[in-house]
């Protein structure tokens, strides 16, 4: 900037300069005449550059090109050129840092919603949206607490920055719960953080209902032990038909808990597997085969079992104690649930590939309102029923744990006062037959 100003006051000095010698040399009006013609050409050469350049400057989207300069203007044209590459720079990086900030927002599972001093929104990502059923292109600048009607929201959005969390459920009408936080964002700003709580909430209420099961399941048998030890205790000459009657009533409730026990330790360790089962060969012939010898040991002759199998010089690839506990634990609970004379079909197929292990019976069928829920710990449909037929409650969480370790699927059919079908299905990964 300083060589600008040189060169524009070494013009001038030259113009005077001229002007002098002339004057000395011809006539003191010549060389006004020449010193001032020469100024005028100087001031006009300026001005067309000054009106270029504020031209550029006004018209900068209709001429990108800097205009052409020279002597002193050539500094100031290339500050200015160079101040402008700059400040594109600067721009286009800001610009992808926002974008980059926006995509980092819309791909966060926590909802983001920028608020202003008066509570308007300002930006907000998917999760926002979807958490507080507003829309950022229909509600951007309108306040949260004229869009969002919930009394404990609104008197916990008026604190400022609340500095716990609230928990909150039924937004808008939404079924979802969720933790809200506000942080300071700017000194006219804020942020709304939300975080969706809901299967939090679910798994702590199954952990409750789990530990009031195991409880209620473990109570029972150890009521009865401990009544009948306290009735041996105070009365010591019980005639022996009765002590006999004790005893064997004593010896199944213990069998009971020990089940109960086993089958908790067992469903505990298949929870904890992180990896799919092994792809160990289990022969298909020797499974079904301990299938139906197991049946036939539990119904005591009680029903018709039929099994029917294809392709049985085969093999599962698997865990073949974990395939034995889910086969057998489907065969127990066809047993059970089917009356006297009742017919059970075992059934193993291949069809495309894929294994079909499929336990049909003629028994007391389920209600279509409990088949969902038939798979959860400790759930039964009649539990009086469960506990005179000996069920815990977890032999389908475990058989439905067993299918996840074995990538099958486990579906449910059952109609009431007809039967139930419980069919294990493999993919075609898991299957070797040999031909």
């Amino acid at each position: 900037m300083a060589r600008f100003f040189i060169i524009t006051l070494s013009g001038v000095f030259l113009a005077a300069i001229l002007g002098v010698v002339v004057g000395f040399s011809l006539d003191a009006n010549w060389g006004w005449l020449i010193f001032s013609t020469l100024l005028l050409i100087f001031i006009l050469h300026n001005t067309k550059k000054l009106y270029q350049l504020t031209r550029w400057l006004t018209e900068h989207g209709s001429h990108p090109l800097f205009p052409r300069a020279s002597n002193a203007w050539d500094q100031a044209f290339s500050q200015l050129s160079a101040l402008e590459k700059n400040t594109i720079t600067i721009q286009n990086k800001l610009k992808d840092t926002l974008i980059r900030f926006q995509k980092a927002g819309e791909a966060l599972p926590n909802g983001i919603i920028v608020l202003d001093k008066d509570d308007r929104i300002q930006w907000c990502n998917p999760s926002a949206e979807k958490h507080f059923d507003i829309n950022l292109e229909r509600d951007r600048q309108q306040a949260l607490y004229y869009l969002i009607r919930h009394s404990a929201f609104l008197s916990w959005l008026k604190r400022g920055i609340p500095k716990e969390p609230l928990l909150i459920k039924g937004i808008r009408g939404s079924d979802i719960t969720l933790s809200i936080l506000i942080v300071s964002y700017s000194s006219d700003e804020r942020l709304l953080v939300s975080h969706d709580v809901s299967q939090v909430e679910i798994d702590e209420k199954v952990r409750r209902d789990f530990v009031a099961n195991v409880s209620h399941e473990l109570r029972t048998p150890l009521t009865v032990v401990g009544g009948f030890i306290e009735t041996l205790i105070d009365n010591p000459t019980i005639e022996k038909k009765t002590i006999d009657h004790i005893y064997q009533t004593i010896h199944q409730q213990t069998n009971r808990m020990f089940q109960i026990v086993e089958e908790l330790l067992s469903l505990s360790s298949l929870e904890s597997q992180q990896f799919p089962a092994p792809k160990v060969q289990v022969s298909i012939e020797l499974i079904i085969e301990q299938i139906k010898q197991m049946a036939e040991h539990i119904s005591g002759q009680k029903h018709q079992i039929e099994v029917n199998f294809t392709h049985q010089k085969g093999f599962i690839l698997g865990s073949s104690n974990e395939l034995i506990s889910a086969f057998s634990n489907l065969v127990s609970n066809a047993v059970r649930y089917t009356p006297d004379k009742g017919k059970i079909n075992i059934t193993w197929q291949v069809i495309e590939g894929k294994g079909y292990f499929q336990v049909k019976d003629t028994g007391i069928g389920i209600d279509k309102e409990h088949i969902t829920r038939l798979t959860e710990r400790f759930y039964r449909v009649d539990k009086e029923r469960s506990r005179v037929t000996g069920g815990s409650g977890l032999g389908l969480a475990i058989v439905k744990q067993i299918a996840l370790h074995h990538d099958a699927v486990l579906e449910i059919e059952s109609s009431l006062g007809v039967g139930s079908t419980f069919t294990l299905i493999f993919p075609s990964d898991r299957i070797q037959i040999n031909t």
